[in-house]
């Protein structure tokens, strides 16, 4: 087994921290990025749930606007209007659960990016721990380096 001296322990120490603080901040930007992905996800289907209302409603529009007319009609007037009211509260379930649907989609995305947030916020603060205890490493061998100006001033 090989002695190490105090100075290449030390060199070995600091470059260790340093390799932490690299470790996590690469771990940060990863985060970063998977925080990134999951709003843009969630402003898709936020978008997508926007446009599904509209058409939502649009429906709902043209079921309230056939049952107005109340005019004499021929019996194949009825069956296709009411074919038709048939096709589009076919329309609107299908509709409805897809906004059901999308709703939900959206929540477990806050969620997601919550959860990517805070597991961000946790790389950050170790890699600013492990920087500042990078700094106290390199401050300490700095002191330790420089002679003492006591031991000098005895001298002179």
């Amino acid at each position: 087994m090989t002695k190490v001296c105090n100075r290449c322990q030390q060199f070995l120490r600091v470059n260790r921290m340093g390799r932490q603080v690299k470790i996590f901040d690469l771990l940060t930007k990863k985060q970063s990025l998977s925080v990134f992905k999951s709003q843009k996800k969630k402003g898709q289907l936020s978008e997508e749930l926007k446009q599904n209302l509209s058409y939502q409603k649009q429906l709902l529009d043209i079921l309230k606007s056939t049952g107005i007319k109340a005019t004499h009609k021929t019996a194949s007037e009825i069956q296709s209007e009411s074919w038709y009211n048939l096709k589009i509260q076919d329309e609107l379930i299908a509709i409805t659960n897809r906004i059901d649907f999308l709703s939900t989609e959206i929540k477990n995305q806050n969620i997601q990016v919550a959860l990517a947030a805070d597991k961000q916020k946790k790389y950050e603060d170790k890699k600013n721990h492990y920087r500042k205890l990078d700094q106290l490493e390199k401050e300490s061998k700095r002191e330790h380096m420089m002679p003492s100006r006591t031991h000098n001033e005895s001298k002179i």
